[in-house]
């Protein structure tokens, strides 16, 4: 099942892993990769210096492509660019706050810019300053997400612009991959799935979370209106809302944020935000990473069989 993405970036499987804050390092893209996929490499709040160190143990694994995630908030995001352009990094998505400065640096200096955007406007812009690809995130996703569902988003994405178009929020397994593609998408991003995977270096309880997760497993946290995460339901979303509706006051409910992350990597299930999308209930197991990409293509091949025997 070859797409035009895999064709853009050079990979077998039209998969982008999506890039978490303080998970995906070199080593997991270099997986990811390795498996066919193309890894992405978090770059969160971290250091120029970090980052040039997570490339290069990236490429010392993998002779495969592979991509750099730039989040516009970083401080140092501009310094971050000028270390993907002189370690030679081929692909970079871009996330987080306003990449209008950052897509075409990139595109100059011959890098592939793969943009999550939140509604068909910013779809465009970015097609305008050499975007090669955007990604159109749904609120479904783990972790922070916009104000559309998928399938809306991508609807109104891909009669908007010329460029390939990427589907993310609510995807973790072949015929919602197949889906994507009857959308008019060239592929995925999936981020859950990945959590589960072996070589993830989250903690046990993070995984066997979404692995046991049931029906509306997910909420969200984060003040209505402002910045919103998709978390696995547990104390510390229930205790965010309950501090929320008895109006404490947002620094105090800030605050009570700080550190959740790392919290729940560290496995503890009363005080993290186990960002996870809203798909987590499909997610039966935890596998390597390689044996998650394969299953996942092999039920695509197998859903694509059943459509032609079923509809001719």
């Amino acid at each position: 099942m070859r797409t035009a993405l895999c064709d853009l970036l050079g990979i077998e499987y039209p998969i982008l892993q999506g890039a978490m804050a303080h998970i995906t390092d070199g080593k997991f893209a270099a997986a990811v990769s390795n498996a066919g996929a193309l890894g992405v490499i978090q770059c969160g709040f971290d250091t120029p210096e970090y980052m040039r160190e997570q490339i290069q143990i990236c490429r010392s694994l993998t002779d495969k492509p592979f991509g750099v995630n730039l989040i516009m908030e970083n401080d140092r995001i501009d310094e971050i660019a000028d270390v993907c352009i002189e370690e030679g990094v081929q692909i970079c998505t871009v996330s987080a706050g306003n990449p209008a400065t950052i897509v075409p640096k990139l595109a100059e200096a011959g890098i592939k810019a793969i943009v999550l955007i939140p509604h068909a406007r910013a779809a465009k812009k970015m097609e305008k300053l050499g975007a090669a690809a955007v990604v159109c995130e749904g609120l479904e996703g783990g972790g922070h997400i916009g104000s559309m569902t998928t399938l809306p988003l991508i609807a109104q994405v891909v009669e908007e612009v010329n460029i390939p178009v990427i589907a993310a929020g609510g995807i973790a397994t072949g015929r919602g991959l197949l889906g994507a593609l009857a959308m008019g998408c060239v592929g995925v991003q999936m981020g859950t799935v990945f959590l589960t995977s072996d070589e993830c270096t989250v903690s046990d309880v993070y995984k066997q979370l979404i692995v046991d997760s049931k029906d509306n497993a997910t909420v969200l946290s984060g003040v209505p209106g402002k910045k919103q995460v998709r978390c696995i339901k547990n104390p510390f979303t229930d205790g965010f809302w309950e501090r929320y509706y008895a109006g404490v006051p947002e620094e105090e409910l800030y605050d009570y944020c700080t550190g959740s992350i790392a919290r729940a990597h560290n496995g503890d299930y009363e005080g993290g935000a186990f960002s996870a999308g809203m798909i987590s209930p499909v997610i039966k197991e935890v596998k390597p990473v390689a044996k998650i990409v394969t299953d996942i293509m092999a039920e695509a091949d197998a859903a694509w069989e059943d459509m032609k025997r079923i509809y001719g």
